[in-house]
């Protein structure tokens, strides 16, 4: 198993709401796959620099923690075999044109982040790391 094929069944969530995180990382392990989430930047930052996972999703209610100067640095750090899905309020259109400008592979309105869970954790998180 190479390296790559370790790091696609785990991903990193990006987040501070409780509620919603038990979601992913549920839907998830169902799937045969784990998300791990962290709340914490120093954390992420040690995370990407030990064992980058195959994605890390974005939640952009995090605030500070995903601020986009933040977040274009562990684009950078994770380096291009890492996708970044960010996802966050239909509302929130500035915090969403941040993280594309940031680098974001992918920005989804929460709602259809939310209805296509499964398919994006089966696609992004499977045997075969493919983009959106």
């Amino acid at each position: 198993m190479g390296e790559h094929d370790q790091a696609s069944a785990r991903g990193l969530l990006l987040s501070r709401d409780l509620i919603f995180t038990t979601k992913i990382r549920d839907t998830a392990a169902l799937l045969g796959k784990r998300i791990d989430v962290v709340g914490d930047a120093g954390k992420v930052e040690a995370i990407l620099e030990a064992q980058p996972p195959a994605l890390v999703l974005v939640d952009l209610a995090a605030g500070d923690l995903v601020d986009p100067g933040r977040l274009s640095g562990w684009i950078e750090q994770a380096g291009p075999q890492v996708h970044f899905l960010a996802f966050g309020s239909h509302v929130d259109r500035e915090g969403m044109a941040a993280a594309r400008a940031a680098g974001c592979h992918t920005v989804l309105p929460r709602s259809r982040f939310a209805a296509e869970l499964p398919e994006l954790i089966r696609r992004l998180l499977g045997s075969e790391c493919t983009a959106l």
